[in-house]
């Protein structure tokens, strides 16, 4: 019997019914997916890690070392240390690769190596998380150059450097767990021995080392780096713990999957207003049926069961079909982690997880209806028959009288009257549109600040029309003063500042040495924004990034004092300012040039400039990057994209995902609450139709009323989106380094385009709606 009033019920209210079932499906679709992307991505990072045996300490060294030295230490802290390796790296300068018609890779910002396969760990695997087996005059090409220049199995590249030249054929793509992410800022192309050892006696390449431990389950990193750096033992590079490339690998999936399980939670928070609205118009359109059930005798308990059956059998069967949709849908979303990571998702953990959206969504759902049900409980069969139990026996007080209206059209005034009369009916309505604004705005927020060349600030780089970088070759040094030279004499060149990398020893807060990098130069030119203090200005003085202060850092605050060893002297430094870094996993520093450069340990130079106006921006990177073809010539939105490119891109998805579910929300909220809200007054508007006024006039009454409540609620979802936005933004981006991101608000997409596109929905699905209302017999209405 219960199923034939169910179904008997469904096709009765057909709209409302698949309106609510789609709602659900919705929400299970985005939830499901959301974890299922989770799952993925643990068991993805899971298997590659698994395959790839990442190192758990990385040294870079440039320079003279003595292998039989690393590997008495290794012997010593044999209780720590499980496996050691160096990785000796053959570094070539991307203008010396050539590709395609013409192209080179001149202008990328990462360093490239040429490497063969280790033999104990940290495996570069290809497509498969196989083991790369290169044969020779074969190269496997990093993933992310393949994704850059669309280089494809089968095509060639020559590299040309000095008296090296030597044509090789990609044969696989290659899958390297340190070197994956954008973020990481080298990248490492594998070849055969036999080529290997050729490049090697040609000395194509500047040799660069990775000195590499695989620590044992109960190895201390902390201890292992303290004693090789006490040890005196080679590392005038940065030195990287394995957590920090878990970290990189997951960050763009893990921020793709974190900013739609928020939109989830707040699609979850719909539902139960969704359900509450539908449930108070079904309620009052059944008042009547309500009351002769009760006055036939008939339980509570059962009385109930008519209406949470209904929403038990839809919410089964929204949350099935959404359970299975989600499998289709999270290919949207997990394209990036099958390409860096895995192709492979066939375990079974995703099917598992994933089910928690359903039953969370089904007994949610269940609860809520139990409790909105308890309204049936009060209801008299007196009240139910006289239909007064949703506007009990209160005096109406009519303020906002007509005759106080002198400005505006009357059907305006009598509408926005009512959102004032029934504020509280209203606010249901009012908070959905906030969370719709909210769910299109953050997104959209964080993408077009990714996309800013203002994001260089959270860079740790000063905002500037082209930036060139100089890497390591035999005569960056002969380079970079002829670079000075030109550019002083350059009238294209507005203004210019020089920059020098190194490694410098650094005292750290237990009081043993590491290596960081610090960054010499004036940086009143192209100014960084500092969460605290200001940029070193005078002998004596350093700025620390977020990260480097913190307690996983250096542990200083403005005013305190670092300790670094120039030239085997130590000097003692004045810190004025903390700053955002993301790169180099956010541990970077800069100090006035009176520190001087430790020339045995220069990393890199850079040179960041401004054009004259009117100059062709392009052109002039044209001609620099011809010039010095072993610099690296960019504008800062690209740097931003090669370095954020792939996060970019899934955010854009997200963007367009989020649009698409808010407009859905929208006209679904919408309808659902004219509904109700029609039904509530049905006899008012037979009253108002009687006495000549025509439903066009009427609808205008409604429109107005929500439209404004939905301005209203853009406005506040606006607001919320750029101050809470940028709260929880700037949380969660505190791990990586930038502890307050400000977003980048671009006011024709956030208060025009955006706003536009909900009020042309919403505005369609009231005219529909009180289209539909039009049609009911007005003689019905009136005896009724």
């Amino acid at each position: 019997m219960f199923l034939k009033i169910v179904k008997n019920d469904f096709l009765r209210n057909k709209i409302v019914s698949i309106t609510v079932f789609v709602f659900i499906t919705m929400s299970v679709i985005l939830t499901a997916s959301a974890i299922n992307n989770i799952a993925n991505l643990i068991q993805s990072m899971s298997a590659l890690q698994e395959r790839a045996v990442p190192a758990d300490i990385t040294m870079m060294h440039a320079g003279e070392y003595d292998q039989a030295e690393i590997d008495q230490f290794t012997e010593q802290y044999r209780d720590y240390i499980a496996m050691q390796e160096t990785m000796v790296l053959q570094n070539i300068d991307g203008s010396n690769i050539h590709f395609g018609q013409n192209q080179t890779l001149a202008g990328t910002i990462q360093d490239i190596s040429f490497v063969v396969q280790n033999q104990k760990f940290d495996f570069i695997l290809d497509l498969d998380n196989e083991k790369l087996d290169v044969k020779e005059g074969f190269v496997a090409v990093p993933i992310y150059f393949m994704e850059q220049h669309d280089l494809k199995i089968g095509d060639t590249i020559k590299l040309k450097s000095g008296r090296y030249e030597r044509e090789f054929v990609i044969s696989d793509y290659a899958r390297d767990f340190e070197m994956n992410s954008s973020l990481t800022s080298s990248k490492r192309f594998v070849i055969n021995q036999n080529d290997y050892d050729e490049m090697l006696e040609m000395r194509a390449g500047e040799l660069e080392y990775l000195i590499e431990f695989k620590l044992d389950e109960n190895g201390d990193a902390a201890a292992v780096q303290t004693a090789y750096n006490e040890a005196g033992l080679p590392a005038n590079g940065p030195i990287i713990e394995g957590k920090i490339f878990t970290l990189f690998n997951a960050m763009s999936d893990m921020a793709v999957a974190i900013v739609i399980i928020f939109i989830s939670s707040l699609l979850i928070v719909i539902a139960t207003l969704c359900i509450r609205l539908t449930f108070l118009a079904t309620i009052d359109e059944d008042i009547r049926e309500i009351g002769i059930m009760k006055a036939m005798g008939i339980p509570k308990k059962d009385i109930k069961k008519v209406y949470l059956n209904k929403y038990r059998v839809i919410s089964a069967a929204a949350g099935l079909i959404g359970y299975l949709m989600s499998f289709a849908a999270v290919n949207l979303l997990n394209s990036n982690m099958r390409l860096y990571l895995s192709s492979d998702f066939s375990g079974s953990l995703k099917y598992v997880l994933s089910l928690i959206a359903p039953l969370l969504v089904y007994f949610m759902i269940v609860m809520y209806c139990q409790k909105i049900l308890k309204r049936i409980d009060k209801i008299s069969a007196v009240e139910a028959l006289r239909r007064d139990f949703t506007e009990p026996g209160k005096s109406r007080k009519y303020s906002f009288s007509l005759l106080k209206n002198k400005f505006i059209s009357t059907n305006i005034y009598i509408g926005l009257r009512d959102v004032g009369k029934r504020y509280k009916l209203y606010r249901l309505l009012f908070v959905i549109f906030i969370v719709c604004t909210f769910i299109v705005i953050l997104p959209l927020n964080i993408f077009n600040t990714m996309n800013s060349p203002e994001f260089s600030t959270y860079m740790g780089i000063g905002k500037s029309d082209m930036r060139i970088d100089l890497r390591r070759t035999d005569r960056i040094t002969e380079d970079f003063k002829k670079l000075q030279e030109e550019l002083k004499n350059d009238n294209d060149v507005e203004k210019f500042a020089t920059y020098i990398t190194s490694s410098y020893p650094v005292q750290n807060a237990e009081g043993s040495w590491n290596y960081l990098n610090i960054e010499t130069g004036d940086f009143s030119v192209f100014p960084l924004k500092y969460l605290e203090g200001r940029a070193p200005e005078r002998e004596g003085e350093i700025s620390l990034s977020f990260a480097n202060a913190g307690k996983d850092g250096l542990n200083k605050k403005v005013g305190e004092e670092v300790t670094v060893r120039v030239g085997g002297e130590e000097q003692t430094l004045s810190v004025t300012g903390i700053y955002q870094d993301i790169t180099n996993g956010g541990k970077t520093a800069k100090a006035h040039t009176s520190l001087g450069v430790n020339k045995e340990a220069i990393l890199w130079y850079i040179v960041s400039m401004d054009m004259a106006p009117g100059v062709d921006k392009r052109m002039k990177m044209d001609y620099y990057q011809s010039t010095y073809d072993s610099a690296q010539v960019n504008d800062i939105k690209e740097y931003t994209y090669q370095t954020l490119g792939n996060l970019i891109e899934q955010m854009s998805t997200v963007v367009i995902g989020g649009i698409a579910i808010a407009l859905i929300i929208a006209v679904l909220i919408t309808s659902l609450f004219l509904r109700m809200l029609l039904s509530k007054d049905m006899s008012q508007i037979a009253i108002m139709r009687s006495v000549g006024l025509t439903s066009k006039q009427i609808s205008h009454q409604y429109m107005a009323g929500t439209m404004m409540v939905l301005v209203v609620g853009i406005i506040l979802g606006v607001l919320v989106s750029n101050y809470l936005g940028e709260f929880l933004v700037s949380t969660a981006m505190s791990y990586m380094g930038a502890a307050k991101i400000e977003f980048v608000d671009i006011i024709w997409q956030t208060w025009l385009l955006c706003p536009l596109a909900l009020m042309i929905a919403v505005g369609l699905t009231i005219f529909e709606c009180c289209k539909v209302a039009e049609k009911d017999d007005l003689s019905v209405v009136l005896r009724s």
